[in-house]
């Protein structure tokens, strides 16, 4: 049997059609897969910088109520002879910092000594020797947390990896 060559053309057009379509195909569900991924990685990237920035806005809350309980504490720690009601405000000062710090902070026992000097004064003289002790600690430890909100935030920043 004799298969007229316009015949085989066209078969072989039609495999060749066939075989370009399937090519297509291929390529162009590879390149969706590739958008696809790309797409997940990009929404990944931001429920990381959403979750950083949300660890970071409760840091800054938690060293800003730490600062004003320090605050409060040494105020009324150098006031001389005090009410009844400011010795609760400065009890409830000192237990809220307490609770506030990480004992394995390497200033904790610091700055509990430094509270309970506070504490200890009877004098004026003695509470003002308290003062500058006290406030310094407070500093470095406020410092501190504030680098690590710092970094916290630079690594939650969009174009960085986490």
């Amino acid at each position: 049997m004799n298969i007229p060559e316009t015949v085989i053309y066209a078969l072989m057009v039609g495999a060749v059609s066939t075989a370009g379509a399937a090519f297509g195909s291929w390529l162009s569900s590879r390149a969706t897969i590739r958008a696809t991924r790309h797409a997940l990685e990009g929404i990944n990237r931001q429920i990381e910088f959403q979750r950083l920035a949300k660890v970071a806005e409760f840091r800054q809350a938690w060293i800003n109520d730490l600062r004003e309980s320090m605050a409060t504490l040494q105020s009324i720690g150098v006031t001389p002879n005090l009410h009844q009601q400011v010795q609760t405000e400065f009890y409830r000062a000192g237990t809220k910092i307490e609770l506030l710090m990480n004992r394995g902070d390497i200033r904790y026992k610091e700055l509990q000594d430094c509270m309970y000097a506070f504490l200890a004064a009877e004098t004026i003289e003695e509470k003002y020797l308290c003062n500058t002790p006290f406030v310094s600690v407070c500093q470095d430890i406020l410092k501190t947390e504030w680098e690590v909100l710092k970094k916290d935030l630079n690594a939650a920043s969009p174009g960085t990896s986490t």
